[in-house]
């Protein structure tokens, strides 16, 4: 659930899925490609990139927040995260504003 503070027009911009790290993004840190599962394909599209920062809230399957330095996100990380569109980016590209590793 979001801050009781989130407006409902930036809440309506966010998109809550699950998946997978199929790679991370070359010569880019903090960046990896997703693929979604199926049951959250229609909310972001099959495959998407995701990219983090100090600012994204990062938690371990225990619930224990990591700083960015321990995210450890590898290739193959099942993650369940909160996203934002970054259409100027393109299409298909998100920023992460929570992950959660291992949900």
């Amino acid at each position: 659930m979001l801050a009781g503070g989130a407006s409902s027009a930036s809440a309506a911009q966010q998109v809550h899925l699950l998946g997978f790290v199929e790679y991370l993004c070359p010569g880019e840190l903090h960046c990896f490609e997703l693929r979604v599962k199926p049951k959250f394909i229609e909310a972001a599209g099959e495959r998407i990139v995701v990219r983090f920062d100090r600012n994204t809230l990062i938690f371990d399957p225990e619930n224990y927040e990591l700083t960015l330095e321990q995210s450890n996100i590898i290739d193959g990380s099942h993650l369940r995260l909160l996203l934002t569109s970054e259409p100027d980016r393109g299409r298909n590209h998100y920023r992460a504003a929570v992950i959660w590793i291992g949900d």
